[in-house]
């Protein structure tokens, strides 16, 4: 069986985390497959164009492998069940001069077309989370010689996309930051909640894909430590926010650069999805107030302009401080050569 870094044609066993929301610049995801690693563009809210743009950029920066992430997850809705939650974040419009919303959401879903650009891109590898494709554009990928690589946060999670032709599965443990691509919501609300050792151990045992670890990682020694395992490799997400390359902003940067390593909860108040963040003065009002918090992705389009917002004037308590339970050992901006590096050393484990 050709390894992790055959299939993928990559010579260090890390994937940078196709972190959706602008984080994942063509620069950074450039920087990190030249480097030898293997870069994610996180595509799961880019429109066509968008994605199309930043695959044609990436592909002006590097020569090496990338890949794209995507959402499994139909993200077709409508809404006008929306009062209640309007009501709340209205007022922290009016505090921060935002035009008050009205009381109905729509959103529309392009992982079709999306799909279909890739294959026109001849992107190599391609990513999903919240899910498993379907055997339609599964076959469509195929034909097309795509490796696809799936999240799973527990063992049903990891056979049922082996189950479904993926080559790769990336075990998200419970440390891991921002979304976790647990598929079931209503049976795990907070998420499948098992920690990456457990996890990347059980998925090892019950099914025969390479796992790729992901996680709280943020050390050579946890590489190390989890190749010895028999993962494959791991994923960094939180460890590449602070990359020069990155496109995380300013006041997330200090945001990250202050947080201890206890400052992160799982909470649904941005998205409607569990996810791991920096706990701030959005997530204690929302919870706070006693409101149902409404579903994936209802809930994250109400609150995306007072993110945005959040971003634009520098206001960390309205933004989704995403970050895994790491991040209280990231205290400065680092170039992704920097950060590569430090995984890259002397060792004897081998990589399967």
């Amino acid at each position: 069986m050709a390894s992790v870094l055959e299939k993928l044609k990559i010579t260090i066993p890390i994937i940078q985390a196709g972190m959706a929301g602008g984080i994942t610049t063509p620069e950074l995801v450039a920087a990190v497959s030249n480097s030898g690693a293997l870069g994610t563009v996180g595509a799961g809210y880019m429109n066509t164009l968008v994605l199309k743009e930043a695959i044609q950029r990436v592909k002006q920066l590097t020569d090496k492998p990338f890949a794209v992430n995507l959402f499994a997850a139909n993200l077709e809705a409508f809404s006008t069940d929306v009062d209640e939650m309007q009501a709340l974040l209205n007022k922290q419009r009016d505090e921060i001069g935002l035009d008050q919303q009205e009381n109905l959401v729509k959103v529309n879903d392009y992982l079709q077309e999306k799909v279909y650009i890739l294959i026109k891109e001849k992107v190599p590898i391609v990513s999903t989370a919240f899910g498993v494709l379907s055997s339609v554009l599964i076959e469509r990928l195929k034909e097309n010689n795509t490796i696809l690589i799936g999240m799973a946060t527990n063992i049903d999670e990891a056979k049922l996309l082996e189950d479904m032709g993926y080559d790769i599965v990336v075990a998200q443990g419970v440390e891991a930051g921002g979304h976790r691509g647990t598929f079931d919501i209503e049976k795990y609300p907070n998420g499948s909640d098992m920690g990456l050792i457990a996890l990347v151990q059980s998925i090892l045992e019950n099914t025969s894909l390479p796992v790729v670890a992901a996680g709280g990682i943020y050390t050579k020694k946890q590489l190390d430590a989890l190749l010895i395992m028999g993962a494959s490799g791991v994923q960094l997400g939180t460890r590449f926010l602070l990359a020069k390359e990155a496109g995380t902003n300013k006041t997330y940067r200090r945001a990250l650069m202050k947080a201890n390593y206890e400052d992160t909860v799982i909470t649904k108040v941005f998205s409607g999805r569990p996810a791991r963040a920096i706990k701030n003065g959005f997530i204690d009002e929302v919870e706070s107030s006693g409101l149902d918090i409404l579903p994936f992705p209802i809930q994250n389009e109400l609150t995306k302009d007072l993110r945005s917002a959040g971003a634009e004037f520098a206001i960390a308590d309205l933004q989704s401080l995403w970050a895994g339970q790491g991040v209280g050992a990231l205290h400065k901006e680092e170039s992704v050569e920097d950060i590569i590096g430090l995984f890259v050393g002397n060792t004897e484990v081998k990589v399967t």
